[in-house]
Protein backbone atom coordinates (compact mmCIF):
# COMPACT_ATOMS: atom_id res chain seq x y z
CA UNK A 1 0.00 0.00 0.00
CA UNK A 2 2.62 2.01 0.78
CA UNK A 3 4.69 1.98 -2.32
CA UNK A 4 1.08 2.27 -4.61
CA UNK A 5 0.82 5.37 -2.71
CA UNK A 6 4.90 6.69 -2.91
CA UNK A 7 3.90 5.73 -7.22
CA UNK A 8 0.28 7.74 -7.08
CA UNK A 9 2.51 10.56 -5.36
CA UNK A 10 4.98 10.52 -7.66
CA UNK A 11 2.57 10.45 -11.32
CA UNK A 12 0.68 13.45 -9.42
CA UNK A 13 4.26 15.61 -8.85
CA UNK A 14 4.77 15.34 -12.13
CA UNK A 15 1.36 16.02 -13.34
CA UNK A 16 0.87 18.72 -10.84
CA UNK A 17 4.51 20.01 -11.95
CA UNK A 18 3.54 20.07 -15.82
CA UNK A 19 1.07 22.60 -15.39
CA UNK A 20 3.61 25.10 -14.70
CA UNK A 21 4.15 26.47 -17.96
CA UNK A 22 0.59 26.79 -18.82
CA UNK A 23 -0.27 28.98 -15.71
CA UNK A 24 3.16 31.28 -17.04
CA UNK A 25 1.74 30.78 -20.79
CA UNK A 26 -1.87 32.07 -19.89
CA UNK A 27 -0.83 34.55 -16.84
CA UNK A 28 1.95 35.83 -19.14
CA UNK A 29 -0.77 37.39 -21.51
CA UNK A 30 -2.82 38.76 -19.16
CA UNK A 31 -0.02 41.21 -18.43
CA UNK A 32 1.76 39.53 -15.20
CA UNK A 33 6.07 39.96 -15.63
CA UNK A 34 8.35 37.34 -14.90
CA UNK A 35 9.21 39.00 -11.56
CA UNK A 36 5.83 39.69 -10.87
CA UNK A 37 5.29 35.50 -11.41
CA UNK A 38 7.86 35.10 -9.07
CA UNK A 39 6.32 36.82 -6.26
CA UNK A 40 3.40 36.09 -6.43
CA UNK A 41 3.88 32.62 -6.84
CA UNK A 42 6.39 32.25 -3.95
CA UNK A 43 3.66 34.56 -1.24
CA UNK A 44 1.01 31.93 -2.34
CA UNK A 45 3.35 29.20 -0.85
CA UNK A 46 4.21 30.86 1.75
CA UNK A 47 1.03 31.90 2.86
CA UNK A 48 0.01 28.04 2.82
CA UNK A 49 3.05 26.99 3.86
CA UNK A 50 2.93 29.57 7.37
CA UNK A 51 0.02 27.71 9.14
CA UNK A 52 1.24 24.35 8.25
CA UNK A 53 5.05 24.67 9.65
CA UNK A 54 2.86 26.38 12.92
CA UNK A 55 0.91 23.64 13.35
CA UNK A 56 3.63 20.63 12.71
CA UNK A 57 5.62 22.95 15.57
CA UNK A 58 3.17 22.32 18.34
CA UNK A 59 3.39 19.13 17.38
CA UNK A 60 6.61 18.59 17.82
CA UNK A 61 7.52 17.07 14.31
CA UNK A 62 11.18 16.61 13.73
CA UNK A 63 10.58 18.35 10.39
CA UNK A 64 10.16 22.11 11.99
CA UNK A 65 13.47 21.38 14.61
CA UNK A 66 16.08 23.96 14.71
CA UNK A 67 18.61 24.15 12.26
CA UNK A 68 21.71 24.38 13.31
CA UNK A 69 24.14 26.84 11.95
CA UNK A 70 25.64 25.14 8.76
CA UNK A 71 21.87 23.64 7.95
CA UNK A 72 20.74 27.31 7.78
CA UNK A 73 23.83 28.53 5.72
CA UNK A 74 23.12 25.32 3.42
CA UNK A 75 19.45 26.23 3.33
CA UNK A 76 20.02 29.98 2.81
CA UNK A 77 22.15 29.00 -0.31
CA UNK A 78 19.90 26.33 -1.57
CA UNK A 79 16.81 28.66 -1.62
CA UNK A 80 18.46 31.72 -3.41
CA UNK A 81 19.58 29.10 -5.96
CA UNK A 82 15.95 28.47 -5.97
CA UNK A 83 14.99 31.67 -6.61
CA UNK A 84 17.18 31.74 -9.24
CA UNK A 85 15.77 28.33 -10.74
CA UNK A 86 11.92 29.59 -10.62
CA UNK A 87 12.84 33.00 -12.35
CA UNK A 88 14.68 31.32 -15.32
CA UNK A 89 12.20 28.71 -15.59
CA UNK A 90 9.72 31.64 -15.90
CA UNK A 91 11.37 33.24 -18.18
CA UNK A 92 12.34 30.59 -20.74
CA UNK A 93 8.33 29.67 -21.20
CA UNK A 94 7.70 33.68 -21.93
CA UNK A 95 10.27 33.58 -24.36
CA UNK A 96 10.14 30.07 -25.98
CA UNK A 97 7.67 27.51 -27.16
CA UNK A 98 6.21 25.99 -24.46
CA UNK A 99 7.71 22.53 -25.15
CA UNK A 100 11.16 23.79 -26.23
CA UNK A 101 11.81 25.69 -22.91
CA UNK A 102 10.09 22.77 -20.49
CA UNK A 103 12.46 20.37 -22.10
CA UNK A 104 15.58 22.87 -22.14
CA UNK A 105 15.45 23.20 -17.89
CA UNK A 106 13.95 19.69 -17.69
CA UNK A 107 16.96 18.25 -19.14
CA UNK A 108 19.24 19.39 -15.94
CA UNK A 109 20.48 15.60 -16.11
CA UNK A 110 22.42 16.24 -19.23
CA UNK A 111 24.27 18.81 -17.80
CA UNK A 112 24.76 17.51 -14.96
CA UNK A 113 27.12 14.86 -16.27
CA UNK A 114 28.71 16.98 -19.29
CA UNK A 115 29.65 19.32 -16.31
CA UNK A 116 30.49 16.12 -13.97
CA UNK A 117 33.54 15.69 -16.87
CA UNK A 118 34.65 18.73 -17.57
CA UNK A 119 34.98 19.47 -14.06
CA UNK A 120 36.95 16.50 -14.01
CA UNK A 121 38.63 17.18 -17.10
CA UNK A 122 38.43 13.65 -18.45
CA UNK A 123 36.45 11.59 -20.64
CA UNK A 124 33.73 8.87 -19.78
CA UNK A 125 35.39 5.89 -19.21
CA UNK A 126 33.43 2.23 -18.84
CA UNK A 127 29.52 2.42 -17.78
CA UNK A 128 29.96 6.12 -18.02
CA UNK A 129 29.78 5.78 -21.62
CA UNK A 130 25.88 4.94 -21.38
CA UNK A 131 25.32 8.06 -19.42
CA UNK A 132 27.71 9.98 -22.45
CA UNK A 133 25.53 8.64 -24.79
CA UNK A 134 22.31 9.83 -23.50
CA UNK A 135 23.85 13.04 -22.92
CA UNK A 136 24.66 13.33 -26.46
CA UNK A 137 21.41 12.13 -27.61
CA UNK A 138 19.40 14.89 -25.45
CA UNK A 139 21.95 17.50 -26.55
CA UNK A 140 20.96 16.45 -30.13
CA UNK A 141 16.96 17.03 -29.43
CA UNK A 142 17.58 19.87 -27.79
CA UNK A 143 19.59 21.33 -30.90
CA UNK A 144 17.12 20.04 -33.33
CA UNK A 145 14.11 21.63 -31.53
CA UNK A 146 15.76 24.76 -31.10
CA UNK A 147 16.63 25.16 -35.45
CA UNK A 148 13.19 23.98 -36.32
CA UNK A 149 10.30 26.29 -37.34
CA UNK A 150 6.16 25.33 -36.69
CA UNK A 151 3.29 27.26 -37.19
CA UNK A 152 1.76 24.89 -33.71
CA UNK A 153 4.67 25.55 -31.70
CA UNK A 154 5.91 29.26 -31.65
CA UNK A 155 6.51 31.66 -28.28
CA UNK A 156 4.42 35.11 -27.53
CA UNK A 157 4.99 37.53 -30.41
CA UNK A 158 6.93 39.67 -27.94
CA UNK A 159 9.33 37.05 -26.91
CA UNK A 160 13.25 37.54 -27.38
CA UNK A 161 14.50 34.26 -27.64
CA UNK A 162 18.00 34.92 -26.40
CA UNK A 163 16.09 35.84 -22.86
CA UNK A 164 14.36 32.64 -22.86
CA UNK A 165 17.45 30.00 -23.80
CA UNK A 166 19.53 31.96 -21.34
CA UNK A 167 16.69 31.54 -18.72
CA UNK A 168 16.40 28.04 -19.58
CA UNK A 169 19.67 27.07 -18.99
CA UNK A 170 20.33 29.12 -15.69
CA UNK A 171 17.20 26.97 -14.33
CA UNK A 172 19.00 23.79 -15.39
CA UNK A 173 22.33 24.78 -14.22
CA UNK A 174 20.32 26.21 -10.86
CA UNK A 175 19.29 22.26 -10.35
CA UNK A 176 22.89 20.94 -10.97
CA UNK A 177 23.97 22.90 -8.18
CA UNK A 178 21.35 22.54 -5.50
CA UNK A 179 21.72 18.60 -6.25
CA UNK A 180 25.44 19.09 -5.54
CA UNK A 181 25.23 21.48 -2.33
CA UNK A 182 22.77 18.47 -1.25
CA UNK A 183 24.40 15.61 -1.81
CA UNK A 184 27.75 16.83 -0.52
CA UNK A 185 25.67 17.72 3.05
CA UNK A 186 24.35 14.28 3.09
CA UNK A 187 22.94 13.57 6.95
CA UNK A 188 23.49 17.62 7.06
CA UNK A 189 20.94 18.83 4.71
CA UNK A 190 17.85 20.60 5.72
CA UNK A 191 14.60 19.28 5.40
CA UNK A 192 12.87 20.02 2.15
CA UNK A 193 9.84 21.50 4.38
CA UNK A 194 12.57 24.19 5.74
CA UNK A 195 13.96 24.78 2.28
CA UNK A 196 10.51 25.28 0.67
CA UNK A 197 9.42 27.86 3.65
CA UNK A 198 13.41 29.88 3.45
CA UNK A 199 12.78 30.17 -0.47
CA UNK A 200 9.24 31.38 -0.08
CA UNK A 201 10.02 33.91 2.86
CA UNK A 202 12.60 35.36 0.48
CA UNK A 203 10.61 35.44 -2.46
CA UNK A 204 8.00 37.32 -0.18
CA UNK A 205 10.50 39.61 1.07
CA UNK A 206 11.63 40.68 -2.32
CA UNK A 207 8.24 40.95 -3.72
CA UNK A 208 7.71 44.59 -3.00
CA UNK A 209 10.92 45.61 -5.01
CA UNK A 210 10.40 43.36 -7.75
CA UNK A 211 6.44 45.32 -8.05
CA UNK A 212 7.66 48.88 -7.44
CA UNK A 213 6.94 49.81 -11.09
CA UNK A 214 3.32 47.61 -11.42
CA UNK A 215 0.63 50.40 -10.69
CA UNK A 216 -2.02 48.41 -11.74
CA UNK A 217 -1.06 44.77 -10.24
CA UNK A 218 -3.68 44.95 -7.68
CA UNK A 219 -6.04 44.87 -10.16
CA UNK A 220 -4.89 42.44 -12.44
CA UNK A 221 -4.43 40.09 -9.17
CA UNK A 222 -8.19 40.61 -8.49
CA UNK A 223 -9.14 39.78 -12.08
CA UNK A 224 -6.96 36.65 -12.02
CA UNK A 225 -6.79 35.51 -8.39
CA UNK A 226 -8.00 31.82 -9.41
CA UNK A 227 -5.36 31.27 -11.42
CA UNK A 228 -2.52 32.79 -9.36
CA UNK A 229 -3.78 30.39 -6.61
CA UNK A 230 -3.45 27.42 -8.58
CA UNK A 231 0.53 28.63 -9.57
CA UNK A 232 1.28 28.86 -6.26
CA UNK A 233 -0.34 25.39 -4.98
CA UNK A 234 -0.84 22.94 -7.86
CA UNK A 235 2.32 24.26 -9.64
CA UNK A 236 4.83 24.67 -6.56
CA UNK A 237 3.34 23.09 -3.33
CA UNK A 238 1.81 20.30 -3.97
CA UNK A 239 4.55 18.65 -6.34
CA UNK A 240 7.31 19.56 -3.31
CA UNK A 241 4.92 18.05 -0.97
CA UNK A 242 4.14 14.95 -3.63
CA UNK A 243 7.87 14.70 -4.39
CA UNK A 244 8.83 14.33 -0.59
CA UNK A 245 6.24 11.24 -0.10
CA UNK A 246 8.05 9.61 -2.94
CA UNK A 247 11.43 9.63 -2.08
CA UNK A 248 10.87 8.82 1.78
CA UNK A 249 9.10 5.27 -0.01
CA UNK A 250 11.33 4.85 -3.35
CA UNK A 251 15.00 4.37 -4.97
CA UNK A 252 16.19 7.64 -5.78
CA UNK A 253 16.42 6.16 -9.49
CA UNK A 254 11.97 6.06 -9.27
CA UNK A 255 11.73 9.51 -7.65
CA UNK A 256 14.14 11.68 -10.06
CA UNK A 257 12.37 10.24 -13.40
CA UNK A 258 9.86 13.28 -12.18
CA UNK A 259 11.78 15.44 -14.69
CA UNK A 260 10.73 13.48 -17.54
CA UNK A 261 7.48 13.35 -16.44
CA UNK A 262 7.13 17.52 -16.57
CA UNK A 263 8.75 17.42 -20.43
CA UNK A 264 5.56 14.23 -21.52
CA UNK A 265 2.65 16.24 -18.63
CA UNK A 266 3.76 19.83 -20.63
CA UNK A 267 3.74 18.03 -24.25
CA UNK A 268 0.46 16.95 -23.59
CA UNK A 269 -0.98 19.84 -21.41
CA UNK A 270 0.63 22.38 -24.48
CA UNK A 271 -1.42 20.27 -27.10
CA UNK A 272 -4.88 20.20 -25.24
CA UNK A 273 -4.98 23.39 -23.47
CA UNK A 274 -2.92 25.90 -25.38
CA UNK A 275 -3.62 24.03 -29.05
CA UNK A 276 0.68 23.65 -29.15
CA UNK A 277 1.44 21.57 -31.88
CA UNK A 278 4.64 19.70 -33.03
CA UNK A 279 6.01 18.83 -36.42
CA UNK A 280 7.65 15.01 -36.76
CA UNK A 281 10.69 16.57 -37.06
CA UNK A 282 10.06 18.10 -33.53
CA UNK A 283 8.39 15.10 -32.13
CA UNK A 284 11.46 13.38 -32.98
CA UNK A 285 13.98 15.43 -31.09
CA UNK A 286 11.18 15.93 -28.37
CA UNK A 287 11.64 12.35 -27.93
CA UNK A 288 15.44 12.21 -28.29
CA UNK A 289 15.94 14.29 -25.47
CA UNK A 290 13.59 12.36 -23.19
CA UNK A 291 15.33 9.52 -23.98
CA UNK A 292 18.50 10.85 -23.77
CA UNK A 293 17.86 12.44 -20.23
CA UNK A 294 15.56 8.90 -18.85
CA UNK A 295 19.25 7.24 -19.95
CA UNK A 296 21.66 9.39 -17.74
CA UNK A 297 18.43 9.25 -14.77
CA UNK A 298 18.00 5.88 -14.91
CA UNK A 299 21.32 4.26 -15.70
CA UNK A 300 22.98 3.28 -11.96
CA UNK A 301 25.97 5.65 -11.80
CA UNK A 302 29.62 4.33 -10.97
CA UNK A 303 30.18 3.59 -7.17
CA UNK A 304 34.00 4.78 -7.52
CA UNK A 305 32.83 8.02 -9.47
CA UNK A 306 33.18 11.13 -7.43
CA UNK A 307 30.49 13.32 -6.43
Amino acid sequence: MKRQSAIFALLTAGLAWGTTGIYVRVLGLRGFSSFELLGIRLLVVFLILLPIILILHLRQSPQTSTLTFLQRKIALKVSAFMLLYYLGAIVAIQHLPLVMAVLLFGSSPLIAWSLKLTMERRLPIGAELTQSLGVLLGMTGLVGLALSKHTGSVAPADAIPLIGYLGGITAAVVTVINARILRRAAEQAPSSLSISMITAALGTLLAPLLFIDSADLLARIQESWLALLGFGTLSTLIPGFAIAHAASRLPPTATSTVSIQLQVWTVILGWIILNETLSGVQVAAALAVMLGTGICLLYPEPQNSKA
